[in-house]
């Protein structure tokens, strides 16, 4: 196997909003734990060029010094602007996205898997359906409550239901119900398929990735993170239909972190997916 000593990244993150240098922060802070821990030197750096977001990275590992470039390649602007939901727009989404998982067998597919992406798949909906049935619960006994000054005051219980909601919401940092929701919904709601918009953005992907395959690094490494990696896992197979893959060039390699390629390819309209 050749040694890796200059490493070209393209990160594909998933269905997040948030920008683009939260990822160098963490990358920052994990890096000086990993170092702290491993004995490892790791340094970063700016990068290089300026048409896309990222950093350099210059380490010395077991002895071998690597550098490597790092690009994100964004797309949480395509994911903010269909974010905008509530939540009463966030259960709305659950009801959909259950229906169509259901009608399409979708879910049943996905039932026959292993433990892991089962239980990844079921969490927020069922996360969710008990955040309000705890809502419910406050509300009956609060009701109670106001009941004992008059029958009807029982009603004002109902107030409760809002509040347990919300608070939940506002903790979901914590949890990743709404996020994770909101993530099977969007591609639900194209039963597998990439938008038209999402397509363009992937096509640019493709044009980063290809431009690095032609420098002089050792090899171009493109991770995709959760949502990413299905997006990831197309871009390449559209590089290597296309003979953008230089025989004689980098290495290519793909890895992926978390990620939920079965929830998509299940879905009805997910052919590209599969094919790729």
């Amino acid at each position: 196997m050749t040694a890796v000593r200059r490493r070209h990244v393209f990160y594909i993150p998933g269905y997040d909003p948030i920008p683009p240098r939260r990822y160098r922060e963490l990358y920052r802070k994990q890096a000086a734990a990993q170092a702290q821990v491993s004995g490892h030197e790791i340094a970063l750096r700016p990068a290089i060029g300026k048409d896309r977001f990222g950093w350099g990275v210059d380490a010395r590992i077991e002895g071998a010094r690597t550098e490597a470039g790092i690009e994100v390649l964004v797309w949480s602007d395509i994911v903010k602007n269909s974010m905008d939901q509530g939540k009463a727009g966030t259960y709305l989404q659950l009801i959909r996205t259950a229906a169509i998982y259901i009608g399409t067998g979708a879910l049943w597919r996905l039932m026959r898997l292993r433990k892991g992406p089962v239980i990844a798949a079921l969490y927020p909906v069922g996360f969710l359906l008990a955040q309000l049935g705890l809502a419910l619960l406050a509300a009956w006994l609060l009701g109670r409550v106001l009941a004992v000054l008059h029958p009807w005051a029982a009603w004002g219980g109902l107030v409760a239901v809002p509040v347990v909601l919300e608070t939940f919401r506002r903790l979901d940092g914590r949890f990743f119900a709404y996020y994770l929701m909101h993530d099977y919904a969007w591609s639900a709601r194209w039963l597998g398929a990439n938008p038209p918009e999402l397509e363009t953005r992937m096509a640019e992907f493709g044009d980063a990735i290809a431009q690095a395959l032609k420098g002089g690094c050792d090899e171009v490494l493109v991770v995709g993170h959760s949502s990413g990696a299905h997006l990831a896992v197309s871009v390449l197979a559209d590089l290597i239909r296309e003979g953008r893959v230089p025989a004689t060039g980098p290495a290519l390699s793909l890895l992926s972190l978390g990620q939920v390629v079965p929830m998509v390819s299940f879905l009805r309209d997910a052919h590209r997916l599969r094919a790729d």
